[in-house]
């Protein structure tokens, strides 16, 4: 079995109902469930609360590359006849009135620490899935992908985010094996599929197109 440390916050430190749950910090009272723990750090230190750690030291001699160590599987199913909204997660963070916090709302950090190391190192993997990872070379017939979307952005009406994409002064880096990073990278798709699909599009029908050989174009359907 995997070692599982946790600290701090331990999953059923303590259980009470969200209905108890401050309603101002929560945003709704509408929710049912339990709330596992609770903490209001009051030092200078970072305020962390720590579900669990994986710590992997052995692999059981398996072929490289073959294991996984994932830290949280967090997965919610709605079965048939049950058609309502599911969400494998959900993180928020609020500055509550009078607070000037810097908010981020979900950071996934990749940390490496072997310069030598060549292999990916993806901060946020966006994945798509119409089976079970044990069918993995058996696509089906129909992708089930219809309205499938990798990044949405979205703001509550009267509201909205300023920028939709930043990169910060300090984001893309040359490396060994690339030097010149990319910011949108198409390079592993063939040249075909990026003819095939449309690059940006826009309200009025008209989209930014790949016409092959690095030149871009437009395609307009009204």
């Amino acid at each position: 079995m995997n070692k599982l440390t946790c600290i701090a916050c331990a999953l059923l430190l303590t259980t009470t109902t969200a209905a108890a749950a401050d309603p101002d910090m929560t945003g709704a009272t509408n929710f049912t469930g339990p709330v596992l723990t609770g903490w209001s750090p009051a030092s200078t230190d970072i305020g962390y609360g720590f579900v669990g750690r994986v710590d992997r030291y052995l692999d059981g001699g398996a072929q490289p590359w073959s294991v996984l160590t994932v830290g949280a599987q967090i997965g919610v199913t709605n079965h048939a006849g049950i058609n309502q909204v599911a969400f494998g997660i959900a993180t928020e963070a609020w500055a509550a009135a009078g607070s000037f916090s810097m908010l981020t709302g979900l950071e996934a950090t990749t940390i490496n620490l072997e310069p030598e190391n060549p292999w990916r190192k993806i901060s946020l993997w966006s994945t798509f899935k119409n089976r079970p990872d044990t069918l993995y070379y058996l696509p089906p017939v129909d992708p089930a992908n219809m309205d499938s979307q990798a990044l949405r952005i979205e703001s509550q009406p009267g509201t909205g985010f300023e920028r939709g994409i930043v990169f910060a002064e300090v984001s893309m880096h040359a490396s060994r094996k690339l030097a010149r990073p990319a910011a949108i990278d198409f390079a592993e798709m063939s040249e075909p599929a990026v003819e095939g699909i449309d690059v940006m599009r826009f309200p009025d029908g008209c989209a930014v197109v790949y016409l092959g050989h690095g030149m871009l174009g437009t395609r307009c359907d009204k």
